[in-house]
């Protein structure tokens, strides 16, 4: 396990705050993903906005990552960083509990997604002040594509905006449920800068949605990895082809593992992950 989330790398788990309820306990999660083999959780802004004022509650959390040795890796989420060209109010309170998280904690990255307003010329402006001000907090920024519920819709539309703002903090977040549900077209992938694909987010889930709201369907019905219909083993190969460095992020919003133990939760995220990199890796 890594001390330091900068050092993460394709080879660590990282179990985002989305695997588990918004406001499930954090120390819990922590010690979960621990005995699950995971280097690493993520943290969601809205639960540091409940947790920051209750100082007994964050010794906890230090206590819980200074016992196992995980690190908080990943922030969620910011958006309105492109309203046309700069952030919006909203936007800047995200970001001001963002830094307060990073400068804390040490991580490594921070996830924004759509929508903009404008044209991409302002939205790749905007994209570059977000990422030169997280940057002075030591932050990655991905740019995540959200089909449905954003006007980010595919990687080729995060691409204009990434290429365009040509920050060398900002890159992409690549979550397998997006891009199955976007294009389900691996040259999406494939069409990306390997070295700036900052993190990623694997999941698995039927092709075919399982309900009619996007949003909805993203929350309950996701599976851990090797349980679904995904082509995760070949995104991997594709990742791996591209360079990519970034930790394996595992995103499994799934009303029924939400519902189940915690530890059940984090060990069968991982296991799951696990046999798809072996088969992905195997030489």
């Amino acid at each position: 396990m890594s001390d330091n989330a900068r050092s993460l790398g394709p080879n660590d788990l990282v179990w985002d705050h989305f695997s588990r309820p918004r406001f499930d306990d954090v120390p819990a999660r922590i010690r979960a993903a621990a005995d699950a083999g995971f280097a690493a959780v993520g943290l969601y802004l809205g639960a540091w906005e409940r947790l920051r004022a209750d100082a007994a509650e964050v010794q906890r959390i230090e206590r819980a990552l200074a016992e196992t040795g995980l690190v908080i890796a990943n922030i969620e989420v910011v958006r309105g960083w492109a309203s046309p060209h700069r952030a919006d109010t909203a936007c800047t309170r995200q970001e001001a509990l963002a830094y307060e998280i990073a400068d804390r904690f040490g991580c490594r990255y921070l996830q924004a997604i759509g929508s903009y307003s404008g044209a991409i010329a302002q939205a790749a402006e905007g994209f570059a002040a977000l990422c030169d001000r997280a940057a002075d907090h030591g932050l990655l920024v991905g740019l995540e594509w959200v089909p449905s519920l954003t006007n980010i819709p595919t990687a080729a539309v995060a691409r204009e905006i990434v290429s365009e703002a040509d920050h060398p903090s900002g890159g992409y977040c690549f979550d397998s449920w997006h891009l199955t549900r976007s294009t389900n077209d691996l040259d999406d992938l494939r069409c990306l800068n390997g070295s700036k694909i900052f993190a990623t987010q694997f999941n698995d889930g039927p092709v075919a949605p399982a309900h009619p709201d996007y949003l909805h369907d993203c929350l309950t019905n996701r599976v851990p990895p090797g349980h679904g219909e995904f082509a995760l083993v070949e995104m991997v190969r594709v990742l791996d082809e591209l360079g990519s460095t970034a930790p394996i992020g595992l995103e499994v919003c799934s009303a029924q593992l939400w519902a189940d133990d915690v530890a059940f939760a984090a060990q069968a995220a991982a296991d799951g992950m696990r046999a798809v990199l072996r088969q992905a890796r195997r030489r």
